[in-house]
């Protein structure tokens, strides 16, 4: 617990420091916020921010696989996340992946396998999306809260969660994406508790229409962090087919860098994600 609390202050000091000597061409929120890439929509990818001019409805579909040993495919799920900009500022959603987004783990959304194969339920979980973007320009930062329905029965969990979506342009092909949320449980507290999830993104851009992404966060439960946490490592491609169409593939140790349970190895659990990204 001393050594993750240890990382997680070097990390924010980390990025305090990157984030203040970075390009300083910021500006706040507004009706009317500069575009940060002249190129195509979907090209240098790892230039844009985290949420879309107004207007822009996005589905990002998700076809999630268990790589684990000797339980690949069991369970494998389809998650869609579909997005639409209210504004330049605003940005609604619904999710059927969970708060550790695209690196969230086989069994979210519509599971496919079946019962015998890993899925609790065909579904069981379903979430509501809000952005506020707050900076623009070489550090973009958006208040970013969702309200989950999970799990939908046996019994019901709801859970809120509240944090700061933000990305640190250190060039215009390297930038660090993170996601912090804090999960407060508002149904059947005796059950659920209270949880923390940090994805994060280091993101290069290797073409115009290619992106690489190491994979990598924290999530657990607070109240135990030192005994629960979490900590996945993976690799993503994202390529752009068009200005409308994104394709991608991840590939992630579930937990490599967490907490190790007894009688489980670090490489056991694995996960592949298939990506789909439509706009219009």
């Amino acid at each position: 617990m001393r050594k993750l609390g240890i990382s997680a202050i070097a990390l924010g000091s980390a990025l305090l420091t990157l984030g203040a000597t970075a390009h300083a061409e910021v500006t706040e929120g507004s009706d009317n916020v500069p575009a940060v890439s002249g190129a195509a929509m979907g090209k240098v990818a790892v230039r844009r921010g985290v949420q879309g001019p107004g207007g822009l409805f996005t589905a990002r579909v998700l076809l999630l696989v268990n790589a684990s040993k000797d339980s690949f495919g069991k369970p494998t799920s389809l998650a869609p996340d579909l997005f639409y900009s209210v504004s330049d500022t605003v940005q609604i959603g619904l999710l059927h992946t969970g708060p550790m987004g695209w690196q969230s783990r086989p069994g979210f959304g519509l599971c496919l396998t079946g019962t015998s194969n890993g899925c609790p339920k065909v579904y069981n979980n379903i979430g509501f999306d809000l952005m506020y973007g707050l900076l623009y320009g070489d550090f973009h930062l958006s208040l970013h809260s969702s309200l989950f329905v999970l799990p939908i029965s046996d019994p019901t969990g709801v859970m809120w969660t509240i944090g700061l979506t933000g990305k640190f342009h250190f060039s215009n092909v390297v930038a660090l994406f993170f996601d912090p949320q804090v999960g407060v449980m508002l149904a059947h507290r005796d059950v659920y508790k209270e949880q923390l999830f940090i994805p994060l993104e280091l993101q290069f851009q290797m073409a115009a229409a290619l992106s690489l992404k190491v994979l990598s966060g924290v999530s657990g439960q607070l109240s135990a962090l030192g005994d629960t946490y979490e900590v996945p490592l993976g690799l993503g491609l994202v390529g752009n087919v068009n200005s409308n169409v994104d394709l991608g593939v991840r590939f992630s140790f579930d937990n490599l860098l967490g907490h190790a349970f007894t009688g489980v190895s670090r490489t056991d659990a694995r996960s592949i994600g298939l990506l789909l990204i439509i706009r219009t």
